[in-house]
């Protein structure tokens, strides 16, 4: 039924336009008969100046429509610095005109503001900046950017909310060129309201270190910048959401923001019980990868590849992060609420930005995993896992940005960072381990954590430029330090089959755990850069950093009105000193877009420990080792005419172990699978080799961008499995193997198939990963053949409707080399479209499809998740500042999670009850503090 809706659209859609098609072409040239680049070119009804189509003009100015309707038409060519020009088109008999050579004169500065206020075109390119008037694109009253953006030539929005232009996804969004909740995408996308924007403008931000230097590196950040109307800047603008539904579903949300040109302040929040938490992965990713680990604001100079070390003491939890964790809420059952501030301030050489944000999560995760292991002998056996997990997370994080020139050479940057949090989780749990029918074990086990942590951050950056052009100095120097303090108990009730063994952990257990772990990271950087040609630079820099932590891990075996006792195998107190030092220097060749970059480094890296039972008592070991290695950087890139570009990449990276895995004490949480460190560990070593090419045409709205990645381990961190023949229990301890290898291309092809109304976007491609595994201390060969595509289609034919269309395919074929009864094919499939419709009266329609299909034939699994969501509004209010929505979620009743992995020796298959079919009737109300014209 819903295929048959969108035909029928698609049908009225292409009928109203079967006229006859015409194509009309010219050249845009100045007085002196020079073309005019990247000219926007405009087709307008005479009637009222409506607007039919744009384009740009290429580098010889030449422009072209094509399948233009044939009526009566204007033609109107602007470009900054230009007076406009104009004229009436006669229509050919045939299907083609070509238009008199259109002549530009350029303009006084005193006609300029006049004439750039009556010569806006969609589109326009300013230098290397694409900008749109967001004027041009028609969206709902109370749409958001987001909904803006998806209506823009060469911009797409994925179905995760992600922002993708001319190929690349954004990494950073500004408003007015400031930070925006450090410059995450989704805070400034799905909250910024579209009526308040002016224009929209795309650029490849430099790197900190080109933009210090001078020298362009070749690293770029896809920036949207997000330029507000005047109207929004003297006023405030915002919305609140509230709506109530079936089976006591509830959601509400608001957003304010005040700007001026000095001052940025916006406040966001939201509470609901739907699942939705405003941030995703993805989010987190964006966070870690626009704030302050990047070169900027970390103070890290030199090329990557064996650099800073960071040391986390917890497993790498999503809560030590800086920036806003990661809660991933799309599963199970969740009550959430979240506020976030974010106020930045500019005046004249001092920018301040600082941001707050604080969010809660309960969650309920009712989860089925099963996981099959493949043994050398080429049997398996079975483990299954039906267990109920309630997670509570609270996260409170402040970020504070400094920067001062204090003059035309002297720059300082100072930041501050806090964090927060506190976690308690309850796990009931129900494992079975499986060889055959008859032979079978069992273990009920619940597990209890209470944990918080804290950490302090603070960095100053400091940046001189001397006289001569190009010689250039940094220094920077930070302090972290943090602590973190956890209390969990854990129960197990085990029926054992072949155990003959009194040590093993898979036994009735009772007991107490507490961790208390502090750690304090200093480092610091300089890099001195001197030119010593015009064209050559030679860089050289110091890293240095250490790290002081100390463990404190208590086990007790609970002996119910005896008191507890400590269990000294289990338990450690461990402190450690790892101290780093990296020299390295490079010479850079930049010239006309050229740039190559040869370099090397030596890095030493220096571990100290020594553990025992309890932090007074005798020691059971040291951990004493060094590292020193020399890491070679190579780096090419080259910019071509027509927003091209090519490049290549050769590094090796040293990372040493991290002390999770040095800990020589056990972990039996889940006594099916013990963890256990391994202080003899070596460092990972890796070579990464890469080559990439893109371009995107601003006039065809084409981009085209392919990568090849390759990495070879030359010494791989991999966990060694020692499986129990007698209770198949599972230790891991972490060793070093060598051979892993991965080779990832990727393909990516973007064009419009009708110009401004249809658009389509290929990505994917092959991959291979072969990976080694120590299986009872043997080597084991894993190899993966993986193909994963996607395809996408926007469709915008006319104002009142847009089709958003998209697929993926992934195939993943694993082979067991010393195991290859076990081969296996995984398929992941999915399909989604998304349909506005802008109905008579001010009603809308919206309806997303959603449908994924998981299957290993090999095992019989095959699972299919078809999940409709409907959404009918109206704006209410002369203003228009009221709507009224009514939501239906998950339509067909289906939603679950499903995951499915095949891995060295083992795959797994998990299932999550997840919430599904419910019904929401809500209210929104736009604020704006004045009246924000409307859009012509």
């Amino acid at each position: 039924m819903k295929i048959q809706i969108y035909l029928f659209f698609l049908l009225i859609t292409f009928a109203s336009q079967a006229q006859q098609k015409i194509t009309i072409h010219g050249i845009v040239k100045d007085t002196a008969d020079s073309p005019l680049s990247y000219t926007s070119v405009l087709l307008l009804a005479p009637k009222d100046s409506a607007l039919i189509a744009y384009t740009l003009s290429d580098d010889k100015g030449a422009y072209q429509f094509k399948n233009v309707a044939k009526q009566p038409l204007l033609i109107k060519a602007t470009f900054m610095g230009y007076l406009p020009y104009q004229q009436e088109l006669v229509m050919p008999e045939n299907d083609n005109l070509e238009v008199e050579t259109m002549h530009l004169n350029p303009i006084s500065q005193e006609l300029y503001e006049v004439v750039v206020k009556t010569a806006k075109a969609p589109l326009s390119m300013r230098g290397d900046t694409i900008e749109y008037d967001a004027s041009k694109f028609k969206v709902p009253p109370g749409a958001t950017l987001e909904e803006l953006l998806r209506k823009l030539p060469g911009v797409r929005v994925d179905k995760d909310g992600n922002v993708i232009a001319q190929g690349q996804q954004v990494q950073k969004v500004t408003v007015d060129g400031r930070r925006f909740f450090g410059g995450n995408t989704k805070m400034a996308t799905q909250n910024l309201n579209a009526e308040s924007v002016s224009k929209v403008q795309i650029f490849d931000d430099k790197s900190e270190q080109a933009k210090l230097t001078g020298v362009d590196d070749g690293v770029k950040e896809k920036t949207l910048n997000v330029e507000l109307k005047e109207e929004a800047k003297k006023g405030a603008f915002g919305k609140i959401t509230a709506a109530s539904g079936t089976d006591n579903r509830w959601t509400a949300s608001g957003s304010f923001n005040k700007f001026d040109k000095v001052n940025q302040f916006s406040l966001i929040g939201y509470g609901n019980n739907v699942n939705q938490s405003g941030l995703s992965w993805d989010d987190r990713e964006e966070f870690m990868g626009s704030n302050s680990f990047r070169w900027g604001d970390g103070g890290d100079f030199g090329f990557s590849g064996g650099g800073m070390v960071f040391v986390y003491f917890n497993g790498g939890d999503n809560e030590e992060s800086f920036n806003i964790p990661f809660n991933d809420l799309s599963s199970g059952y969740s009550n959430n609420q979240a506020a976030g501030i974010n106020y930045n301030y500019l005046k004249g050489k001092k920018d301040f930005s600082s941001s707050y944000f604080f969010s809660r999560s309960n969650q309920t995760l009712d989860n089925l995993n099963s996981r099959t292991n493949f043994l050398q002998d080429g049997s398996s056996f079975t483990s299954t896992d039906d267990n109920v997990q309630d997670n509570i997370a609270g996260h409170h994080r402040v970020n504070l940005r400094f920067q001062n020139e204090l003059d035309s050479t002297n720059t300082i940057t100072i930041t501050g960072k806090g964090r927060y949090s506190n976690l308690t989780t309850d796990l009931q749990s129900h494992q079975e381990l499986i060889r055959s029918t008859m032979e079978q074990s069992s273990m009920d086990r619940q597990n209890g954590t209470d944990k918080w942590s804290v950490a302090l951050q603070g960095t100053a950056i400091y940046r001189k430029k001397f006289k001569k052009s190009g010689r250039v100095f940094a220094a920077s120097v930070s302090d972290t330090w943090s602590k973190a303090d956890l209390e969990g108990t854990q129960k197990a009730v085990v029926d054992l089959l072949n155990s003959t063994d009194p040590n093993s952990y898979f036994r009735n257990l009772d007991q107490l755990n507490t961790s208390l772990n502090g750690s304090n990271l200093i480092k610091s950087s300089m890099m001195f850069v001197e030119p010593i040609k015009k064209m050559f630079f030679w860089e050289s820099f110091y890293n240095f950093s250490q790290t002081k932590s100390e463990i404190d891990r208590q086990v007790y075996d609970r002996q119910g009105g005896e008191g507890d006792n400590l269990n000294e195998n289990l338990s450690r107190f461990f402190d450690n000193t790892i101290t780093y030092n990296r020299l390295g220097t490079s010479v850079r060749y930049a010239n006309k877009g050229s740039n190559l970059s040869l370099g090397v480094a030596a890095a030493q890296y220096n571990l100290k420990g020594q553990f025992s039972v309890q932090r007074e008592s005798s020691l059971l070991g040291t951990v004493d080792k060094q590292y020193l290695n020399f890491t070679p950087n190579v780096s090419f890139w080259k910019s071509m005419k027509g927003n091209k570009r090519v490049g290549a990449n050769y590094g090796m990276g040293i990372t040493p172990p991290s002390m999770t895995n040095l800990q020589p004490y056990k972990d039996i949480s889940n006594p099916l699978y013990v963890r256990e460190g391994n202080p003899d560990l070596q460092p990972e070593v890796t070579h990464t080799f890469s080559v990439n090419t893109g371009m995107y045409n601003p006039v065809t709205f084409v981009n085209f961008h392919v990568n090849l990645q390759m990495t070879y381990y030359e010494s791989q961190i991999v966990q060694n499995q020692s499986i129990d023949p007698e209770t198949l229990v599972t230790t891991y301890k972490a060793g070093n193997v060598k051979g892993g290898q991965k080779f990832t291309p990727y393909l990516g092809f973007g064009f419009p198939i009708v110009k401004t109304k249809l658009s389509a976007y290929l990505s994917g491609g092959p991959s291979y990963t072969k990976s080694i595994a120590l299986i009872n201390d043997q080597e084991t060969e894993t190899s993966t053949f993986a193909h994963n595509y996607r395809a996408n289609l926007d469709f915008t034919p006319v104002d009142w409707i847009s089709l958003y269309v998209g697929g993926n395919f992934g195939l993943n074929t694993t082979k067991y080399k010393q195991n290859p009864s076990q081969n296996q094919e995984i398929l992941n499939i999915g399909a989604f479209t998304n349909m506005n419709l802008k109905l008579p009266k001010d009603f809308y329609f919206d309806a997303k499809f959603n449908y994924t299909r998981f299957e290993n034939e090999r095992f019989g699994f095959d699972r299919k998740v078809p999940i409709l969501n409907l959404f009918a509004y109206k704006l209410l209010g002369k203003a228009k500042k009221w709507e009224l929505r009514l939501s239906a979620y998950d339509v067909f009743k289906q939603n679950k999670t499903i995951n499915q992995f095949a891995g060295q020796n083992y795959v797994t298959q998990s299932q999550t009850r997840t919430l599904s079919r419910y019904f929401l009737l809500g209210i929104t109300y736009n604020m704006k503090g004045v009246e924000v014209k409307k859009r012509r």
